[in-house]
């Protein structure tokens, strides 16, 4: 029974007790039963009042309960839940607003909502709200919530109109969701798909790249004809990595841009950027470019031509607008700083503009193609080389020759004939003059030894040019008088000294002298000039000869090389001379160069050296004696070992003839007999003998003296001339190491400067 069935039984029982108040005395029995039926249904009444009373109170309970868990549902919700008005303005926030808002919830009531959304969504905010006036539910609507003191975080905010009776909208619920993660991992699930989209396309662009890479180091491989190689590969590379495509390899040493590769996407634009190289030549001192790309070794890359020529006008602009260029590489061709050229890149199109993953590739391509360069290169150039060394060997064995027959012939003629005296001179002076060019070839031959192994030691000193050059001058000057050629000089005492060795300094302008006098005509003139340049003694060497081809000057100072290296040449030697002169010059840390305006036009020689500042420095003073007669070795007792008859019976003459007494024996064992027998003050053993050489027998007669406590002066003479040789022997025991052929003179004074050291000590 609910309330209302309780009020309208209580008003029927009432009216039933007031009809037995106004009821007669005839009528009390039927009143008193109605009384009794009445209070009976009172009871009735109240027992049921009762219950429904009890009812209400766990309605209430229940009602309270459901209250208070909607309460706390709201209070501590992980949302925020929030009721305004129609206007946005706060009635009533649960506690994870008051947290997503950073601000107290006394401090949060009447507080428009707007003023906690971001200022970029200010407008939008009001649009929806005038939304919601004809809307029943909104739906999920994102924004940047700004809380107090704190940064901007992205909400998804749902709403709810709550209307009157009337239908009328009279306050809204939010529900209002931190997404700030969320919108997180759906950024970085997009950045995550952007990469691995990226990552896809990378990929397929690099297998490209592979794909490109691997035909053109195949093409490379193919063949040693590197022009038309890089030609094919220049050709792959349009238009898969550019509109048009430049090589250009040094070649010869040089430097000129004038020879390139030219690959391009149609026939006319191919002819186009070839005119225009022709048109616009390259300077090599450019300071940008192709000349800055070979010179330094890094590549250039212009994304986009238009910004690069604001901010720089460049020479080539008119060049790269006529092309259309819109971006291009520059990569050098370089293998271990071995730097071979360039490869130009260009594109012609807008929507292709190079980045650094281009030139990435374009540098592997460049790298791929200069090894194939350089491998090219150095099998031809091993090809040349072989071909220059037989050429030497052939033009070695017909110098040697050469003088040999000429000393054979005369020393048979002086044999089988008798000749007057004159002839006899002559054939002397001929026999002389063809021994000391052998000599010389020789000596040319063992200096480039040297030189290949890094092995020639200079004796520095302070040295007066002017001497060297005029003592080169004297010795040249019999071969220039034969050839009737006048030697000038002009030569400035006032050029200060240099560091350095005078007999090698004078080996450099005699060779300079004798190349000169060689190819210049009879009656021709050759000039020596010295003069000061800056810090530097300059000499030059001209001549009116048969110049110098320009195909050939780039190879002038280059051992082995002749420019006529046929059996028909008119000039002999070995084309050593002028590669001593450069080795020579450069380790006096001076250079050497060589101009000529063509064949029949005479050359210019020029070595520059370095001066050295005046200073008050005591030079070396030469311990020589000076053998002015032939007694030098009055009463000296020599040993001679030599297993040469000839040489051995040459050597005693030279030495009794300036008085020493020698004993002439053939080997080692000979030697150690005579030297306990005779007790000589001075040995002199050839090295190379049949069964034991020099070395031991310096090294036995050097123990022997250890026992007796005397001492005996040796001297190695060899025709092992090698700086090797020289030190072993010097290791092995001798004072001095002498290499045949050897003039008398110089064997005497040897000897003699020896003993005399020895009676100093």
């Amino acid at each position: 029974m609910n309330v209302d069935d309780f009020s309208r039984q209580i008003e029927i029982l009432r009216s039933q007790v007031m009809k037995l108040l106004q009821s007669t005395a005839s009528e009390r029995y039927s009143q008193q039963e109605l009384t009794t039926e009445a209070f009976a249904e009172l009871q009735i009444a109240l027992e049921e009042m009762k219950i429904a009373s009890e009812e209400l109170q766990a309605t209430r309970i229940a009602v309270e309960k459901e209250r208070q868990r909607y309460q706390e549902l709201f209070d501590f919700a992980p949302d925020g839940y929030l009721v305004t008005d129609t206007y946005g303005t706060i009635l009533e926030a649960n506690q994870a607003t008051t947290i997503l808002l950073n601000i107290s919830q006394r401090f949060l009531i009447r507080k428009p909502l707007v003023s906690f959304i971001g200022q970029s969504d200010h407008q939008a905010f009001f649009n929806y709200l005038t939304q919601l006036q004809h809307l029943d539910r909104g739906g999920e609507w994102e924004v940047c919530l700004q809380p107090r003191e704190k940064l901007c975080f992205d909400v998804a905010l749902t709403v709810v109109t709550v209307c009157n009776d009337l239908g009328k909208p009279v306050a809204l619920r939010w529900l209002m969701r931190d997404i700030s993660k969320r919108k997180r991992l759906e950024s970085e699930r997009e950045q995550l798909f952007e990469r691995e989209q990226a990552a896809r396309i990378a990929a397929e662009a690099a297998q490209r790249r592979s794909n490109f890479l691997a035909e053109a180091s195949r093409v490379l491989a193919s063949s040693l004809d590197y022009r038309n190689t890089l030609t094919t590969v220049a050709q792959l590379a349009v238009p898969t990595l550019a509109d048009w495509c430049i090589v250009d390899v040094v070649e010869n040493n040089s430097a000129a841009f004038n020879n390139p590769v030219i690959a391009a996407s149609d026939p006319q634009k191919e002819a186009l950027v070839r005119k225009l190289r022709q048109r616009y030549p390259i300077s090599i001192d450019a300071d940008y470019g192709l000349p800055k790309v070979l010179r330094t070794g890094k590549p250039e890359l212009v994304a986009n031509i238009l910004e690069y020529s604001l901010q720089r006008k460049a020479w080539n602009d008119e060049y790269l607008n006529l092309l259309q260029v819109k971006s291009y590489m520059v990569v050098p061709l370089q293998v271990r700083q071995h730097k071979l050229g360039t490869i130009v890149f260009a594109s012609t199109q807008l929507g292709r503009y190079y980045t650094t993953v281009d030139l990435a590739m374009a540098e592997q391509l460049a790298q791929r193609a200069a090894s194939a360069i350089e491998n090219a290169q150095l099998y031809w150039q091993a090809q040349e080389a072989n071909r220059i060394k037989d050429e030497f060997l052939a033009i070695v064995s017909h110098e040697l020759r050469t003088p040999l027959n000429s000393m054979l012939g005369w020393v048979q003629i002086i044999r089988h004939r008798k000749l007057d005296e004159a002839i006899t001179s002559k054939a002397l002076e001929t026999i002389e003059r063809n021994a000391k060019l052998q000599s010389k070839l020789i000596d040319d031959i063992l200096d480039i030894s040297r030189i290949v192994q890094g092995k020639i030691r200079l004796n520095l000193r302070k040295v007066d040019l002017v001497i060297v050059i005029n003592t080169a001058i004297e010795a040249i000057y019999p071969t220039s008088e034969i050839k009737d050629i006048q030697v000038e000089s002009n030569l400035d005492s006032s050029v200060g000294e240099i560091m350095g060795d005078a007999e090698r300094l004078q080996q450099v302008v005699w060779n300079l002298l004798s190349n000169a006098v060689k190819f210049t005509p009879s009656g021709g003139r050759v000039e020596v000039c010295l003069k000061q340049v800056n810090s530097n003694a300059q000499i030059s060497v001209s001549d009116t000869g048969k110049g110098i081809s320009g195909e050939f000057l780039p190879y002038i100072f280059e051992r082995f090389r002749q420019a006529d290296s046929t059996t028909t040449r008119v000039d002999g030697g070995l084309g050593l001379g002028l590669a001593i002169v450069r080795h020579l010059v450069e380790i006096h840390s001076g250079t050497v160069y060589a101009v000529s305006e063509g064949e029949g036009l005479g050359a210019t020689f020029t070595v520059l050296l370095p001066l050295i500042e005046p200073q008050s420095e005591q030079l070396i003073k030469e311990s020589q004696v000076k053998v002015n007669n032939l007694l030098a070795l009055d009463g000296l007792q020599i040993l001679l070992v030599e297993d040469s008859a000839d040489t051995r019976e040459l050597i005693a003459f030279v030495l009794e003839q300036s008085g020493a007494k020698v004993t002439s024996v053939s080997s080692v064992g000979e030697a150690l007999e005579a030297l306990m027998r005779l007790r000589p003050k001075v040995l002199v053993s050839d090295i190379g003998m049949p069964d034991e050489d020099g070395y031991s027998l310096i090294r036995q007669v050097r123990e022997q003296e250890a026992l007796r406590g005397e001492k005996i002066l040796a001297v190695a003479l060899t025709a092992y001339a090698r700086d090797e040789e020289r030190n072993l022997a010097l290791e092995a025991g001798f004072e001095v190491h002498l290499s045949k052929p050897i003039e008398p003179d110089k064997l005497v004074k040897v000897v003699a400067n020896l003993v005399k050291s020895s009676k100093e000590v």
